[in-house]
Formats: C-alpha cells, structure tokens, sequence
C-alpha cells in the first residue's frame, strides 16, 4: 500500500466551521452535528448566490430537504428535525414552508 502525504496534490474539499460557534457561550449547548449541519448550510449559501437563488425581498436562500440532511449526516429523519430546530431556537436560520409538494427554503442567517 502506498502512502499519500498532504502535499502530494489537492484532493481534499473543506468545510469551514465558524470559530465562534465553537468558541462562544451563547452556542455551547448546540450539539455538534447542528454546527456541522450549519457550516453545510453555509457551503450551500455560495452556490445560492451564484445561482442568483433569492425572494422578492433579495434575501438568499438555500434548500435542503430532511432526505438531503438524514444523508448527509447518516441520521435518521427525527435526528435531522432535531437539528434544524436547534438551529432554528438559536436563530441561526429560519425557514419558510413553500407548500405542500415543495421543499422549504431555509434562510441561512449571521451569527454574531
């Protein structure tokens, strides 16, 4: 088996986790899968606004069904309800039902 070291090329896609949502009292009782659940949420942002994905209010939003997330993070479908309502309580994101055939757009929101 050979090995592979970092500096053998650029194979890896990182995910940008927010200091302060580490760092900062106000999110110490986030469990860790809702800030990881974030920082994809706010990877999904970029893609957003190059697809110029916004309401009549130019407020960018992102979608990212509960199949989407229970993949994602190899949850089950309570867990991921779980994590969006965490995000939701501490205001880290709002959503907005569209209807009934539709996903939810989820307005990914600054923490400060």
């Amino acid at each position: 088996m050979e090995r592979e070291y970092l500096g053998a090329g650029n194979r890896y896609s990182f995910l940008m986790v927010p200091r302060d949502l580490i760092t900062e009292p106000k999110y110490r009782d986030l469990s860790m899968e809702s800030r990881v659940l974030y920082s994809l949420m706010l990877d999904r942002m970029q893609l957003s606004m190059k697809n110029n994905w916004h309401d009549e209010y130019d407020r960018v939003f992102i979608y990212y069904t509960i199949d989407e997330i229970t993949n994602t993070m190899g949850c089950c479908k309570q867990k991921a309800v779980k994590f969006l309502n965490e995000l939701k309580e501490i205001g880290l994101i709002d959503c907005e039902q569209i209807g009934l055939t539709k996903p939810n757009r989820i307005y990914v929101k600054m923490f400060y």
